[in-house]
């Protein structure tokens, strides 16, 4: 059977992503969106702030605490979501600059 065409060089390549190792993150997501509202993190963060949180709970991590106490998650999905804020916030603004 002949092939259709894809030009797909250059593109990210998402095959690379174990979406099961994002579990974590999703999680936590789920207990924002309910502690605060869906997509709560899409208006606006300050990204020092997000930065600090992201160390928080690193720090945490690093010293072996695995679940953050107040949401009943892993650190490490704190540390995914924050990461995942400040990118998203940083791409957006670097958009209203251009």
């Amino acid at each position: 059977m002949e092939q259709s065409l894809r030009y797909n060089e250059g593109k990210p390549q998402w095959r690379y992503i174990d979406w099961k190792s994002l579990e974590p993150m999703v999680k936590v997501m789920e207990y924002g969106a309910s502690k605060y509202a869906p997509e709560n993190w899409r208006k606006g963060l300050n990204t020092t702030e997000v930065l600090e949180s992201l160390a928080r709970h690193l720090f945490f991590f690093f010293y072996g605490e695995e679940i953050d106490p107040e949401s009943g998650q892993l650190h490490i999905g704190h540390i995914f979501c924050n990461a995942m804020f400040w990118q998203y916030h940083n791409e957006k603004n670097k958009t209203k600059e251009n």
